[in-house]
């Protein structure tokens, strides 16, 4: 990705070490609140950390626990305890979940799928987010006040009997989480050269050691390999259990996948370079489903990390590993210091996560944004908060799927906005000799959009209230560019009611894709003969408005047809003023003049058709008057009026 030379390496190796000391507190932090406990925390930066800078496809990439992951895993350990008895019973579907969250991380990758982040609408990850911070805020009131949960364990019951918490607070533990809150955001304004996080880490872990102050402490933690009990045949033999495990690695494997892949977007912008979304899956697939194996969790990309890493110079992989390397380092020589952390020093920097993670800016702008994405930022940020992390996402999407396409499909069907080639062609055809009756014969259908299953029956209703006088309907496919076999269904219940009717059907500007689709399902030339099928919607026009082509009447060959109007607008469609049968008089002689009786144009024999050219100059939108005697020897003349549009 870049070129490694020894300065580019002690580069990297520094960022590293600046990237592991703003990654350490997060990773104490979010083990903890996983409630899998800070090794478990380290081993997934560690582990987690190390493969995905390895294998992954983001420059400066860091990737260690996070928020939304943290949050949802926390559930999941909940949930399994209460059910095996105590977490060392749990362990073993623990492992399996995230072991096979990093399977289909991995094969996410395989399946190139990383490129699919971009159809998440920005409304749902907001309102996502915003949840996951309000859960982490919420979830910090026990510590913050320095009581148990004892029965208050959900986030609802946390808000509703907070007042349990404060008649029974520890406000040193209080004074703790303020003053963790108060370093965060201020000790930045001194110097941002320190992670501030790091600076509260110690500050105050010093002054509770050095005091031996009364407040709850993470306490000694030992590096075990209790995890490596795998899951049993017995356990995966009952489809409860296999159930929860699917539904849960699912969970993590979609929340990581779309928060890495946003981290990715980030380090994007200020690396400027452009990561590889499957490649970035592959790796951190790999990272996760060994994290499992060796104790950890399932972690994704950081966005503070990663900025952290690359604002101090980290650009490619040896940063990320040396990040890692490290957190090794602290892992084995810092489990003392760990034991001395306060516990409402964690909760201070958890609650700054949390606040850092709503989104603040959408959440004032929720009066002005559209309604629709209010309403699913509102809903998918309180589903997230106190009901389900992957239910809110889910019916975040399917809102605004539904919303989507039925945008979409009044957008096929609405004709009030026309574009400038649809005011041309109306120009064109008043100029015919009869262009009201023209107008009245045919209807023209301008189609924007693509025709799939949400093409609706309006459509139908719209084709069934057509003027009886039509006799052609003219379906303008310039803006299709897309049709899936629901959507041709709708459109071929159009096309047999017309013929019912004994309305001819036209086809203007159809794809290669479309002509051959329509072509494989036998509507061309079944249902539209091929020499209705148009180029353009300008030759369809001036083919219809030639003489017998509407009502299908034989036409006389020798008759000269000279048309009302022509359009020079160099796209290669009726840029010559093309007169019928003209090649049957070789020696006509013909003369177009200007408005201001200038002469533009003389031919003998009509031989070169007038394109709108005089003097290697483009002539102007306008009326012109036309001469011809088809005949020297007969001295009648035909005159008449071209209309040259641009």
């Amino acid at each position: 990705m870049f070129e490694t030379t020894s300065k580019t390496i002690k580069i990297e190796i520094l960022a590293g070490m600046t990237s592991a000391v703003v990654t350490m507190p997060v990773a104490i932090a979010y083990g903890y609140a996983s409630g899998l406990g800070p090794y478990a925390g380290f081993v997934s930066a560690i582990v987690l950390g190390f493969i995905a800078a390895l294998v992954g496809g983001t420059s400066g990439q860091i990737s260690s626990p996070t928020g939304a992951l943290t949050v949802a895993i926390s559930v999941f350990v909940v949930t399994e305890i209460e059910i095996q008895g105590s977490l060392e019973a749990a362990l073993p579907v623990l492992m399996a979940i995230f072991v096979l969250a990093g399977c289909l991380q991995l094969f996410f990758g395989l399946l190139k799928l990383g490129e699919n982040i971009q159809y998440i609408p920005f409304s749902v990850i907001s309102g996502f987010m915003s949840g996951v911070g309000l859960i982490i805020i919420v979830l910090q009131i026990p510590n913050t006040f320095g009581v148990p949960s004892g029965i208050y364990t959900s986030v609802i019951s946390k808000i509703f009997n907070i007042f349990y918490f404060f008649d029974q607070a520890n406000w040193l533990a209080f004074a703790f989480v303020v003053a963790t809150v108060g370093i965060i955001y201020i000790f930045p304004k001194i110097t941002k050269k320190i992670p501030s996080s790091l600076v509260a880490l110690l500050a105050l872990t010093g002054l509770a050691y050095i005091f031996e102050l009364d407040i709850d402490k993470l306490g000694a933690f030992r590096i075990d390999m209790s995890q490596f009990n795998f899951i049993s045949i017995d356990q995966l033999s009952h489809t409860e259990t296999l159930l929860r495990i699917l539904i849960a690695a699912a969970s993590l494997a979609f929340i990581g996948s779309v928060n890495t892949l946003l981290t990715s977007v980030v380090a994007d912008k200020m690396t400027n370079s452009v990561h590889n979304s499957n490649q970035e899956l592959m790796g951190q697939g790999i990272g996760n489903l060994l994290a499992g194996f060796f104790g950890g969790f399932t972690g994704s990309g950081a966005t503070a990390c990663a900025v952290a890493n690359i604002q101090a110079g980290g650009r490619n992989r040896i940063s990320g590993m040396t990040t890692a390397f490290f957190l090794l380092i602290f892992l084995i020589w810092g489990g003392n210091f760990i034991a001395e952390i306060p516990l409402a020093l964690i909760s201070g920097i958890m609650i700054s996560i949390g606040y850092e993670l709503l989104d603040k800016v959408t959440l004032k702008k929720l009066i002005i944004i559209p309604r629709v994405d209010a309403v699913v930022m509102v809903a998918v940020m309180g589903l997230t908060a106190f009901y389900d992390l992957l239910f809110s996402v889910s019916l975040g999407l399917i809102i605004s799927a539904i919303y989507f396409m039925k945008k979409m499909a009044d957008q096929v069907e609405d004709d009030s906005n026309q574009s400038k080639l649809e005011l041309m062609i109306y120009e064109l055809i008043d100029t015919f000799d009869d262009a009201e009756d023209f107008k009245d014969k045919v209807f023209i259908k301008t189609i924007k959009g693509p025709l799939f299953f949400g093409f609706s029956t309006r459509f139908l209703k719209t084709i069934r209230a057509i003027s009886p006088k039509v006799e052609v309907v003219v379906f303008n496919m310039s803006l299709v560019p897309y049709m899936d076999y629901s959507g041709i269904r709708t459109f071929k219940d159009a096309i047999l009611y017309l013929k019912s009717k004994k309305i001819k059907i036209s086809f203007c500007e159809l794809n290669k894709k479309n002509y051959s689709l329509l072509k494989e399902l036998d509507i061309i030339p079944s249902q539209v003969p091929e020499k209705y099928i148009f180029d353009s919607i300008e030759s369809c026009v001036m083919w219809l408005d030639e003489p017998g082509n509407i009502d299908g009447s034989i036409q006389d060959d020798s008759q000269v047809y000279f048309p009302s109007a022509f359009t020079p607008n160099d796209d290669g469609i009726r840029d010559e003023w093309l007169i019928m049968n003209i090649e049957k008089f070789p020696k006509c002689h013909l003369q177009i003049i200007a408005p201001d009786s200038i002469l533009v144009f003389e031919s003998h024999g009509y031989q070169q058709p007038w394109d709108g050219i005089f003097n290697d100059e483009s002539l102007p939108t306008g009326a012109y008057e036309y001469v011809c005697q088809l005949d020297p020897n007969d001295p009648e003349e035909i005159t008449g009026t071209v209309n040259l549009i641009r």
